[in-house]
């Protein structure tokens, strides 16, 4: 896998590098573990997985949704005129209610 650059703020460079000498050395005194945790607050992790998102993961903004929203209901009004148009041969039709 190639390893693309990592592109970070300027003025928070300093402070990263820092920070990752400071890791490196409590690890090597066996005081920090090398497993991080998957993530550190449980209610953000439930409202980050509830959102709404896009390809390649992420977010959507809130005209992004409405625009899903309406693309959805305009096929799902496609649906039940071709529904109706194909069965037209029967006497009964059956419409889904949600």
């Amino acid at each position: 896998m190639d390893e693309e650059p990592l592109y970070v703020n300027a003025k928070q460079y300093h402070r990263i590098l820092k920070r990752r000498v400071a890791r490196a050395r409590l690890e090597e005194l066996h005081r920090l573990s090398k497993e991080r945790k998957p993530y550190l607050h449980e209610s953000r992790h439930r409202h980050a997985m509830r959102r709404p998102r896009g390809p390649g993961g992420r977010f959507l903004t809130a005209e992004e949704v409405q625009a899903m929203e309406r693309q959805k209901v305009e096929e799902g009004e496609n649906a039940e005129e071709f529904e109706t148009t194909e069965g037209a041969e029967n006497t009964e039709v059956q419409l889904a209610v949600e």
